[in-house]
């Protein structure tokens, strides 16, 4: 119970206890005192009535008046004492007594024996306590000698009750205890009083206290004393601040991290010495997909063999560890390094891994060797055919009428092949390095889809294919003629190359609710298969690579498509099924993103 009071009450009610201690064992060490004291002073007292009554009767027993003369003055007496008082003569006749009159007076046994008179006949005054046989109670007695003429003429003896000193000690007692109590009560009061100002302090400092615990790192004592609480306060406010500018350190530290983790072009992952991932930046939760990877097991968040040996190979023996990683989940490339991660003291280190994407580099990389080995291909095909027509004139074939002129134009085919390779490859290579800026002017899509269909309807009307362009109200649009030009140019070309005798090929242009004009190119030729689809923009991709060259090709239009499209802000893509033809379908931007200032 004690335990749910509050400070303030504890110390008042210390104070109390201590106080209420305090005065009982001086209590109870001075009782016994009072009362020997109350018993002592009743002594006294009744031992000077009694010498008061012989100077009384002095005079009445020395010229030796009546028991009737004196019985009276011993009553007056004893109403005056309040007490019984005997007059006894040296024989121990009872001469007087206020308690009997009378005849029963006269009756009275002689009290020569008493041994208080016994004392006061001897010339002693004396008192003592014993029974009376005459009233049947303990009394107090004092005696006195009644002396005249130098001699002892008589005893005078006063008595009281038991009782009533017993009555002045328990009335000595409760004063005692009055006294006791009121100065309980005024030790709470004080004690309460004294406490008021303490408990406010100490609430004003539980209370800021509570408050730093919830996070209020604001707050502050208001408790200005001179004592230990206001040192207290003092310290309280002090660590407060010193946390809350740690507090603030921390916070900007973390922001300054969490600023640098996010602006890495690197996913960034940290393990603990038990696998447990402390930390992962956006761009690693981006790349890799996790869904709230912090505080779960590295084996639950990437589920990539060679990640895993390469985390517990650095966890093991806290060595620098390299590895690229292709996660093929995702269809990318990681290039990884691992390193230890510093942990607190006495617990062992963690690691820390940085995910490069690789993914581009390795596709560039392939991309070029493709490039490098496809380029070879094509150009050692021609070269090869070149060196033999010649290593053929040069054996006598130039001196055969019939087969000279032959064999001179295949030479010169294949070099216009190899030219018309060179050209495209110039031609890709400043569209990647945007050598040569767009030309922005407001241009007519519905004038250059017919110029382009006039200008194969030759090689369409060979072929008996029908060519025709559907206009459904395609409006002007902003971005360069020629390189829209080339666009269609390549397209119908390529669908009148390998569309069959007899096919059709249709230029359709409309606008769309984007903002923009779709141009389809649409042919019923032989299809392309769905495996070929996302690579068809490829340079030196074919699907048909007999077909291709024989139709002249040099497997770069379709690549050269794609970066012109991409130069003017629009897209290009196929949509096509084997032995149900193929739709190009070019979208062009009614004004482009960013014309240069060209165009408003």
């Amino acid at each position: 119970m004690i335990r749910r009071l509050s400070l303030r009450g504890r110390m008042v009610m210390t104070a109390v206890v201590a106080a209420g201690t305090a005065l009982a064992a001086l209590l109870l060490a001075a009782g016994p005192r009072l009362e020997a004291r109350a018993h002592a002073e009743a002594a006294a007292t009744l031992a000077a009535e009694a010498r008061l009554m012989a100077r009384v009767v002095e005079d009445a027993l020395a010229h030796g008046t009546s028991v009737d003369q004196l019985d009276p003055v011993v009553d007056a007496a004893a109403r005056e004492v309040n007490a019984r008082v005997t007059i006894i003569a040296p024989d121990g006749r009872v001469l007087g007594d206020s308690a009997l009159s009378g005849p029963a007076l006269l009756a009275m046994e002689n009290h020569a024996n008493r041994p208080e008179v016994q004392a006061a006949l001897a010339g002693r005054a004396t008192s003592l306590e014993r029974h009376s046989a005459t009233i049947g109670a303990d009394l107090l007695y004092a005696a006195a000698p009644v002396r005249a003429g130098g001699r002892i003429v008589g005893v005078a003896r006063v008595s009281r009750g038991i009782e009533a000193v017993s009555q002045q000690g328990r009335a000595l007692w409760r004063s005692a205890l009055l006294g006791m109590a009121l100065a309980l009560g005024a030790t709470a009061l004080l004690s309460f009083a004294l406490s008021t100002s303490l408990g406010r302090a100490l609430r004003d400092i539980m209370d800021t206290a509570r408050q730093l615990a919830q996070g209020n790192l604001s707050a502050r004592c208001r408790v200005h004393r001179d004592d230990e609480f206001g040192e207290l306060a003092r310290i309280l406010n002090l660590s407060a601040e010193q946390l809350q500018q740690r507090v603030a350190e921390l916070a900007r530290d973390r922001g300054r991290t969490d600023a640098i983790l996010s602006a890495l072009d690197d996913g960034v992952l940290a393990v603990d010495h038990r696998g447990t991932v402390q930390l992962a930046n956006p761009r690693l939760a981006g790349a890799l997909e996790l869904q709230a990877p912090i505080g779960r097991h590295y084996l639950e968040v990437i589920r990539q063999q060679e990640v895993s040996a390469l985390i517990e190979d650095v966890l093991r023996t806290g060595e620098r560890r390299l590895a690229e990683v292709e996660l093929l989940q995702l269809g990318r490339v990681f290039a990884i390094s691992a390193v230890p991660f510093p942990a607190d003291e006495g617990t062992p280190h963690g690691a820390v891994l940085t995910f490069a994407d690789a993914t581009e580099r390795h596709r560039v990389e392939r991309i070029r060797r493709d490039f490098v080995a496809n380029a070879s291909h094509e150009l050692r095909t021609p070269l090869t055919s070149i060196r033999g027509f010649v290593e053929a004139l040069e054996d006598g074939a130039l001196a055969q009428p019939e087969t000279a002129p032959r064999f001179l134009g295949k030479i010169r085919a294949h070099a216009d092949r190899m030219a018309a390779l060179v050209d495209d490859l110039l031609e890709l290579s400043r569209l990647e390095s945007g050598e040569r800026a767009p030309e922005w002017a407001e241009t007519s899509v519905p004038a250059i889809a017919e110029e382009v269909v006039a200008s194969a309807a030759g090689l369409a009307a060979r072929k008996r294919i029908a060519l025709g362009c559907v206009d459904r109200g395609a409006t002007a649009v902003v971005t360069d003629p020629e390189r829209l030009r080339r666009i269609l140019e390549n397209l119908v070309d390529n669908a009148v190359k390998y569309t069959p005798d007899g096919g059709h090929v249709e230029l359709s242009l409309s606008n769309v609710p984007e903002g923009a004009t779709r141009i389809e190119v649409r042919d019923d030729g032989p299809g392309i298969a769905a495996e070929h689809l996302e690579r068809i923009f490829e340079r030196f991709y074919r699907v048909d690579k007999a077909r291709s060259r024989a139709l002249g090709g040099t497997g770069l239009g379709l690549s050269i498509v794609r970066h012109l499209a991409e130069s003017v802000g629009a897209s290009v893509s196929v949509d096509s099924q084997p032995g149900r033809g193929t739709c190009f379908t070019v979208l062009v931007p009614q004004r482009p993103a960013a014309p240069g200032g060209a165009a408003a």
